[in-house]
């Protein structure tokens, strides 16, 4: 085809005739006739935005519209071009559409820029207990631009030649807690402390590194608690120092040895706070801060401390060091506080086994404790539920501890004696 062909009669673009018209004078009468405009204007409340559409590439697809326009009535279909010449030549018309085009990438960058500074992240209330007043911080709504809605919207009006204005739409993001939902934390629901030694300072840093980060921890309505997941991997790059910790029965060096008595004590403050215990276990030795029954280890990534909040309403769960004790404290809604008693019994006593083991180093008749050994014990643990008058209303299993007992080991010596007297009879002789 000639480059001088010429568009038939009655053949149109965009309601613009191009009769008659060579291709390259129909892209041009197309370029100057077609509506001209820089960018879409966008809406957000008082402010408004601009979207270049230079910036993302637009244009109209003009020389695809002027080829399909000269080739009418020039396909290879010899009767359908004789047909189609014939329609034109007495009046009937062909419209056509100019297709747009951009750049989905650069729209799609557009709008992610433009989201971060409309969007707004939520802020929940805060809620703090000082001297048993509740202090509150009001909520902060967020908000976030509805991209998916913004982008069909700007594609609609590119593919429509619209280029009309558009409201940018948002939506809202709630907090998670507000003033009105804090605001049903009033009221202690229970509380425990363990005394601690302060001369291992590893431990000392240890415990507090652990009641620091589970400090005013809010537990929303049917959420679980878990010691691991807030305290987090003990170790050094989190601040954790070696200090002595309980593995299989026996101790030694670990780090982050101590936060188990902080878990302790918050087992004790959700056992008196009424709280479902999900998940709690005992050391393989008994605790000297805490009785048997009532302590509760962790070991990150195995055995965790968990529990669930089974109010209709927030608990905050609140943990301070004072004077060498640990003390934590869960404050709740007064509907649910609860009289709770904390009763352990001991079911069982495992003596430990008598292990002997023989010598050459001490003489026959000698033995040497290497290991005292100690008792095993089996434990139940309940929850008792009382009336004011100090009646029980019911009590619940709450756990069954088992301390296994270490053996105590003898060293029995073998090494013969030697008999003196013999020879000192032969030199008397």
């Amino acid at each position: 085809m000639s480059k001088e062909s010429k568009i038939y009669k009655n053949i149109y673009i965009e309601n613009i005739d191009v009769s008659g018209l060579t291709e390259s004078d129909a892209i041009k009468k197309l370029n100057n006739s077609l509506y001209k405009q820089d960018s879409i204007e966008l809406f957000y409340g008082d402010k408004k935005y601009n979207l270049s559409l230079n910036e993302i590439n637009f244009k109209f697809k003009v020389e695809d519209a002027v080829n399909t326009a000269i080739n009418i009535g020039r396909d290879s279909d010899f009767f359908n071009n004789i047909k189609t010449k014939f329609n034109l030549s007495i009046g009937k018309s062909i419209k056509l559409n100019v297709d747009t085009e951009y750049d989905k990438a650069k729209l799609n960058e557009y709008i992610n820029n433009l989201s971060k500074e409309i969007d707004i992240t939520p802020v929940d209330a805060t809620i703090t207990v000082e001297n048993n007043n509740f202090n509150i911080s009001k909520e902060i709504y967020g908000v976030h631009l509805k991209k998916e809605a913004l982008l069909s919207q700007i594609d609609k009006n590119i593919k429509n030649k619209k280029f009309e204005n558009i409201n940018i739409y948002t939506e809202t993001i709630n907090p998670k807690y507000t003033y009105e939902k804090l605001a049903n934390i009033n009221t202690l629901l229970g509380q425990y402390e363990t005394k601690f030694n302060s001369k291992n300072q590893n431990r000392v840093s240890n415990i507090k590194l652990a009641i620091n980060k589970i400090n005013n921890v809010l537990i929303d309505y049917n959420e679980e608690f878990s010691f691991n997941n807030i305290i987090g991997k003990r170790s050094t790059e989190q601040g954790f120092k070696s200090a002595p910790i309980i593995v299989n029965g026996e101790m030694q060096l670990g780090m982050g040895g101590g936060i188990c008595q902080v878990s302790s004590t918050v087992y004790n403050a959700a056992l008196y706070s009424g709280l479902e215990i999900v998940q709690a276990r005992n050391h393989s030795i008994p605790s000297g801060y805490i009785e048997k029954g009532r302590d509760a280890t962790v070991s990150y990534g195995n055995i965790d401390l968990i529990f669930k909040n089974n109010y209709k309403s927030p608990i905050l769960i609140k943990n301070e060091v004072r004077d060498n004790k640990i003390i934590t404290t869960i404050y709740g809604n007064e509907n649910d506080k609860k009289i709770v008693d904390i009763r352990t019994d001991i079911s069982g006593i495992i003596k430990p086994k008598i292990i002997e083991k023989e010598s050459k180093a001490l003489y026959e008749g000698e033995t040497r404790i290497e290991s005292k050994g100690r008792n095993g014990y089996k434990v139940k643990t309940y929850r008792v539920y009382k009336n004011e008058d100090g009646s029980s209303i019911n009590e619940e299993l709450i756990n069954e501890s088992y301390y296994p007992p270490k053996n105590k080991v003898l060293i029995k010596g073998t090494k013969k004696k030697v008999d003196t007297t013999k020879n000192l009879n032969s030199e008397i002789i």
